[in-house]
């Protein structure tokens, strides 16, 4: 896999992010047809990045719930220029569903519609994230030789062309032997569809996988993995992410609620549940700018602010105190 440079700091950086001193990257997007992006990569983070891209090792991400681990994916993709992909990890799921699996309902239907006409089984092939990120050409014609017009399918995800980032979220839902099967396919970059062999086409594939650390991974997984854990968010980095998201919020509100969420974050860790972070704060602040809650002097007394505390932060008291 070719080295990518764009992400490492110091360097100029690419159209939507902007470099600070401390050597962090933070990025601006706007895709079309999808919500503004903004993430803020620390030095750590680049290079564990760069060392994925350089080694053409899996990425996984490890870290609290909403400390930015899936959103991570999706805007690397964007820095470079990239298609996006994502699968979330079921108890449920299997190694197989991301290259492929057979679309058996439609076939069944197929099947019993007489104005239908049963094709062969071939057909019927649909494309897991894997696939797709991989070799699109042959996902687009199901791995068939050639690409009949009822079997070609549109791909996923929001480009198509150049490198790619596959997210495989929440690793540690799936039953061990998940992560190893994959292990074949990211080392060799192929594997077979009913018969047929499928090559990687694409030179570059970033996989970035995350675990919010509830099951311990095979070791013959890890040792295949470049790691990188997110660190504990402290003070000021939730104002800070709230001045890079919303530059209309004031400074004094940002920091007011985040000393509110730091309380929050302390009895969670005090009681042994999880802890209210990054995801939750931006929720909390755009509830009190759009149902203007804003007097931050009187937070601390204003039941409307101690409310919404309570509905976003303390989610797990509110459930023990209703049982």
């Amino acid at each position: 896999m070719q080295f990518n440079r764009q992400l490492f700091p110091g360097l100029a950086p690419p159209p939507g992010c902007r470099s600070e001193p401390d050597g962090s990257l933070i990025t601006h997007f706007t895709p079309p047809g999808a919500a503004a992006s903004t993430y803020v990569y620390d030095p750590r983070l680049v290079l564990a990045l760069n060392v994925a891209l350089a080694t053409g090792r899996p990425l996984l991400v490890a870290g609290e719930p909403g400390s930015g681990k899936t959103t991570l994916a999706y805007n690397a993709s964007l820095v470079l220029g990239w298609a996006s992909y994502r699968y979330t990890v079921s108890s449920r799921s299997q190694a197989s569903e991301l290259l492929w699996e057979l679309d058996t309902l439609r076939r069944l239907n197929d099947a019993y519609d007489p104005d239908r006409r049963l094709l062969g089984e071939d057909r019927y092939v649909e494309p897991g994230m894997l696939w797709w990120a991989l070799a699109p050409a042959s996902a687009r014609r199901r791995g068939l030789d050639v690409e009949p017009e009822d079997a070609a399918i549109a791909p996923p995800g929001h480009r198509d062309a150049g490198g790619a980032v596959l997210l495989i979220d929440e690793i540690d839902k799936a039953e061990p032997d998940v992560p190893n099967d994959l292990l074949e396919v990211l080392d060799t970059r192929s594997f077979s569809v009913r018969g047929r062999s499928v090559q990687a086409e694409r030179e570059q594939v970033l996989v970035i996988i995350t675990t919010n650390l509830e099951r311990e991974l095979p070791g013959a997984f890890m040792r295949r993995c470049v790691v990188h854990r997110l660190p504990e968010a402290v003070p000021p980095w939730f104002s800070q992410i709230a001045a890079e998201r919303y530059p209309e919020i004031s400074a004094a509100l940002a920091q007011t609620l985040e000393k509110r969420l730091v309380v929050y974050r302390d009895e969670a860790r005090r009681r042994g549940t999880r802890l209210p972070g990054t995801a939750e704060y931006l929720d909390a602040l755009q509830a009190l700018v759009k149902l203007d809650v804003l007097d931050v002097q009187a937070a601390d007394q204003n039941p409307a602010w101690a409310q919404i505390e309570r509905c976003v932060f303390g989610k797990q008291a509110q459930l023990e105190a209703a049982g």
